[in-house]
């Protein structure tokens, strides 16, 4: 029996697994979730658009890839049954790359614009109306940054905001 003929399901079903991996990791170990080359004014201007078409709130999530309180909160984001389904049901979520270690900075024309709000760190989850309001415009109002320790802290939080969204 030649490896290929061995192999080929076990293979098959790898490379299936692998092409559902949304994330790659970088040199660091981390997964790349935040796409360092994206524009972020492009990918919230499209999640605006899809949300007026969908009825939900944007949940932008700025962060950095080497920044393990990002990547812990996109896990919960994803992971917790019962944030994953809030999530789901009424926000589309848009991870900006905003990694302070470069110069630029990425995507900093973005940050400026939407008032600097990272000074409870990274990464910094905002809420926007499908017309770009921020609702949580004010540092009391955000989480920080290793909320993701708290699962239900941050449902309370997405449901706050999560207004009439059906």
């Amino acid at each position: 029996m030649n490896a290929a003929r061995a192999f080929g399901p076990l293979l098959a079903a790898s490379a299936v697994i692998l092409a559902g991996c949304a994330t790659r990791p970088a040199a660091d170990g981390q997964p790349q979730i935040y796409d360092p080359h994206a524009d972020g004014e492009r990918q919230l201007a499209r999640a605006l658009r899809q949300a007026e078409r969908t009825d939900r709130r944007v949940l932008l999530c700025l962060g950095a890839n080497w920044c393990g309180d990002s990547q812990a909160m996109h896990r919960l984001l994803h992971d917790d049954p019962a944030i994953a389904a809030e999530v789901r049901a009424r926000y589309l979520v848009v991870l900006v790359d905003v990694n302070p270690r470069v110069t630029p900075r990425r995507n900093a024309a973005l940050v400026t614009r939407l008032g600097e709000p990272l000074e409870k760190g990274l990464p910094t989850l905002l809420v926007l109306t499908p017309d770009g309001r921020v609702l949580n415009d004010t540092p009391d109002q955000r989480l920080d940054d290793e909320d993701h320790r708290y699962p239900d802290k941050v449902l309370a939080f997405l449901r706050d905001f999560a207004g009439d969204v059906p």
